[in-house]
Formats: structure tokens, sequence, C-alpha cells
């Protein structure tokens, strides 16, 4: 090391102060009166958002688009539970495989038969 590097100012030891001042200040900021009553405000708003929420989703469920949508649901819940529908989802798939099939056969067929067929 040469005497100037020795001479100049340790940018480690100020980033550590800087650190610290931050830090403190953030947790002075936070102890405030001020922060106090800003924490106390988002306290207050989500209890209020979360009562407003809840009556919201009370009056949605005793209205008559509620009621019908909980008895579809159920319904839907029956007809999986039963079987019902992934009996029906096979046969749905099945259909279309088997059109996918024949139309790929269709395909083949007609790429297979001679271009001076009649048939063709």
């Amino acid at each position: 090391m040469t005497q100037n590097s020795q001479s100049q100012p340790d940018l480690g030891a100020q980033f550590r102060e800087l650190g610290d001042q931050l830090k403190n200040l953030l947790q002075t900021a936070w102890k405030s009166e001020e922060a106090q009553q800003v924490k106390e405000e988002l306290k207050t708003g989500l209890h209020e958002l979360g009562r407003a929420a809840n009556e919201a989703v009370e009056d949605f469920q005793a209205s008559e688009v509620g009621e019908k949508i909980k008895t579809e649901a159920q319904d839907f819940k029956s007809r999986v539970e039963s079987g019902e529908v992934e009996t029906k989802t096979r046969e749905e798939i099945s259909k279309a495989l088997a059109i996918f099939s024949t139309e790929l056969q269709k395909a083949i067929d007609s790429f297979s038969k001679p271009k001076d067929d009649p048939e063709a």
C-alpha cells in the first residue's frame, strides 16, 4: 500500500454509519405519533372493509341469484359425486376422438388413391 491509500476515507465505515442512521430514522418514524395514528387508521379501515365484505357476501347469499348459484353448485357436486359428469365427459371425448379418427382416415385415403382413379 502506498501512503496515499492510508489517508483515504474509510468508505465502509461511512456506509455502516449511514445504514445505522437510516435504521434509527425508520425506527423513530415507526414509533412516532403520526405513525401510530396511521397504523390505527389502517387497522380501522381494514376492519371496516372486512365488515363491508362480509355484509356483501351475506346479502348476495340471501339473494335470488345467490340461492340459484348455490343450488346449481350443489347439483353439480352431486353429479360429480355420482359419476354422471365423468361418464358424460368420457362419452363426449370418445365422440370427438371418433370424429377426428374418421377425418384423419379420409385424409389418408385421399393421399393413397392414384390420381387417375375416377373414384378419387
